[in-house]
C-alpha cells in the first residue's frame, strides 16, 4: 500500500475474501503511513507547527 497499490490487489494477491483480513493483520505495520498520505495529499492545511492546537477546555 505504501507504494500505490490498492488494499484490494493486495487482499487479493494474499488470498483473503476481502480487505478486512488484510487490515486487521497487516495496517498495524506502518502506523505513519496515513498521517503521511494526508500531509501529501493535503499539505499543512494552513497549521502552524505543533503549537496552532489550542485547548478548548472542559
Amino acid at each position: 500500500m505504501m507504494h500505490g497499490i490498492s488494499l484490494e490487489v493486495i487482499a487479493e494477491q494474499l488470498g483473503h475474501a476481502d480487505t478486512r483480513v488484510t487490515k486487521k493483520h497487516y495496517a498495524h505495520l506502518a502506523p505513519s503511513y496515513v498521517a503521511q498520505a494526508i500531509r501529501a495529499s493535503f499539505g499543512d492545511m494552513g497549521l502552524v507547527g505543533e503549537n496552532a492546537v489550542v485547548s478548548i477546555g472542559r
